[in-house]
C-alpha cells in the first residue's frame, strides 16, 4: 500500500474515517485509528474494529479485536495531553509491535521435499510439510496521521505515532500531520448534549501548543484545519461532519484522483502536468536535509458542476463553462484557517481535477493560466497541477504553506496558552 492514515482521538479517527467513505480507498491505503474512548470509535462507519486501538492508563493499548475491549478503554485523558503523552510513552514497544503486526504482510507458501523414499511421499515424488509463513515488510512511502489539538488524546500521542512510523520505515516515509485546531472563540459547548467540561479557550490553546510543538519536531509537514471557521452557533456536532467531509474530499483530491477512478491517462488525447504526493511534500516544508523546516499550510477546496440539472435530465443541454477566477478565488475563500493572508505564503500548490474536455483544447477548457496567475499573485514558489475525473465536476484544491511565525492565528494560540500558564500554574512537560 502506498499510503498509511491514522487517525489519533476523536477529531482525527472522524477524518480518517470520512476519507474511507470514498471509493476504492482500501486498494491504495491502509487505515488504523487510536482513541481512549469507546464511545467516539463505535460512531466510525468506514473502519472496523480489526483497524481499532484503544489507550488507556492502565490497559495501555489495546487492539479493539480484544475480549473485554469496551471494559479496558474507559474514560479518555481528560483534555490533558501530558498524561496521554506518558501512556504512550510507557508503550511505546506495543506501539512498535502494532505497526509492524499491521503493516507487515505474511505470507504463507508450502515447501515440498526431495523424494527420499519416506512412505509419506505423495505420486509426485516429493514430500509435503507444513506451510511456511515467511514475513514481507509493506512498502509505506508517504502516511498521514490526523488528530485534534484541543482535546488529550491526540495531542499527547501524534508525535510518538509519527516517530513510530518513521522507524518502522527506517526514516524512508514521508509523513505530513493534519491536525485540528480548536475552536477558541468561547466553550465549545455540548455534543450529544454531554458536558465539555474543561474546554476553556485557553486551555484548548495550551492543548493546542503543546500538540504541535511536539508535532513539529518529527512531521514532514503540516496541514492546519481550524475549527474556528465554523460559528459558534454552529459548533454543533452536525457542523463538525461537514467539515470533516470537505477536509476528506480535499485530501483525496490531492493524493488520488485518477488512482481511485481508475483512469487511464493514455485513453485521453490530454497530457496535463502532474503534481504527485512527493511534490506535496515539498510544498510543506522549508530547506533540504537536516536544515529542513516543518511548514504549516492552510488548505481550500472549490468545486463547480459540469452540468446543471436540466443537463442530467435532457442530453441535448450541454455542458456548464467554468470560470477559472471564480474557480480560484472561493477556493481562497474557503481555506481551512481561520482570517488567513494567503498573501502572505511562502509556497503554493494548486491541482485541477477535471473532465478531460475542460482540460483539453476545446470551447470548454478552463485557463490554467489564470490559476497559476492566482498563485503568483501570493507568493513566488508555485507548482500547478491537473487530474482527470469522469465525475461531472470541477475542483481546484490548493496549499498555501507558511512558516509558524507567519501565521497570526498560531499566535492568538499562543497568547493564550500563555495565559492559561498564568492563571493555572500549568507547566509544559
Amino acid at each position: 500500500m502506498p499510503y498509511l492514515f491514522v487517525g489519533a482521538g476523536q477529531a482525527g479517527s472522524s477524518i480518517v474515517d470520512e476519507i474511507f467513505a470514498h471509493n476504492n480507498m482500501d486498494e491504495i491505503a491502509t487505515h488504523l485509528v487510536f482513541n481512549s474512548t469507546v464511545r467516539d470509535l463505535r460512531k466510525l462507519t468506514n473502519i472496523d474494529r480489526n483497524s481499532w486501538y484503544g489507550i488507556a492508563e492502565g490497559a495501555g493499548l489495546v487492539p479493539g479485536t480484544t475480549d473485554g475491549f469496551e471494559e479496558q478503554v474507559t474514560g479518555g485523558f481528560g483534555r490533558n495531553p501530558v498524561r496521554a503523552d506518558e501512556v504512550i510513552t510507557n508503550n511505546r514497544a506495543a506501539l512498535d509491535n502494532t505497526l509492524y503486526d499491521e503493516l507487515t504482510e505474511q505470507i504463507k507458501f508450502e515447501e515440498e521435499t526431495v523424494n527420499t523414499g519416506d512412505s509419506s511421499e505423495d505420486d509426485t515424488g516429493t514430500t509435503a510439510t507444513d506451510p511456511v509463513v515467511e514475513t514481507e515488510e509493506t512498502n509505506v512511502p508517504f502516511a498521514f496521521v490526523f488528530c485534534g489539538l484541543g482535546g488529550g488524546t491526540g495531542c499527547g500521542i501524534t508525535a510518538h505515532i509519527i516517530d513510530a512510523i518513521d522507524e518502522y520505515t527506517g526514516g524512508t516515509c514521508k509523513t505530513i500531520a493534519v491536525c485540528v485546531l480548536p475552536n477558541t472563540q468561547g466553550p465549545v459547548g455540548t455534543v450529544n448534549n454531554e458536558s465539555d467540561e474543561g474546554a476553556s479557550p485557553s486551555r484548548q490553546a495550551w492543548n493546542a501548543r503543546y500538540g504541535l510543538n511536539q508535532i513539529e519536531q518529527v512531521a514532514d509537514g503540516i496541514i492546519l484545519i481550524d475549527n474556528e471557521r465554523l460559528s459558534y452557533h454552529e459548533a454543533a456536532e452536525g457542523q463538525f461532519t461537514d467539515l470533516n467531509e470537505y477536509v476528506a474530499s480535499a485530501i483525496v483530491s490531492l493524493i488520488s484522483g485518477t488512482v481511485l477512478e481508475r483512469i487511464d491517462r493514455s485513453e485521453y488525447d490530454v497530457d496535463p502536468p502532474i503534481i504527485d504526493i512527493q511534490d506535496i511534500v515539498t510544498s510543506l516544508s522549508f530547506g533540504l536535509g537536516e536544515d529542513t523546516e516543518t511548514g504549516y499550510a492552510s488548505m481550500g477546496r472549490s468545486v463547480e458542476m459540469t452540468k446543471s440539472l436540466a443537463g442530467y435530465l435532457l442530453p441535448f443541454i450541454g455542458q456548464n463553462e467554468i470560470d477559472a477566477t471564480a474557480l480560484s478565488q472561493v477556493a481562497e475563500l474557503k481555506q481551512t484557517v481561520a482570517d488567513v493572508d494567503t498573501r502572505e505564503a511562502r509556497k503554493a500548490i494548486g491541482l485541477l481535477r477535471a473532465p478531460s474536455t475542460y482540460i483539453a483544447d476545446t470551447d470548454y477548457q478552463i485557463q490554467t493560466s489564470t490559476l497559476r496567475s492566482f498563485l503568483h499573485a501570493r507568493c513566488d514558489e508555485v507548482n500547478l497541477g491537473a487530474t482527470l475525473t469522469n465525475r461531472s465536476l470541477v475542483s481546484f484544491t490548493t496549499l498555501f504553506t507558511y512558516r509558524r511565525e507567519d501565521l497570526e492565528r498560531l499566535t492568538e494560540l499562543e497568547t493564550l496558552a500563555e495565559e492559561y500558564e498564568t492563571e493555572s500554574d500549568a507547566v509544559i512537560a
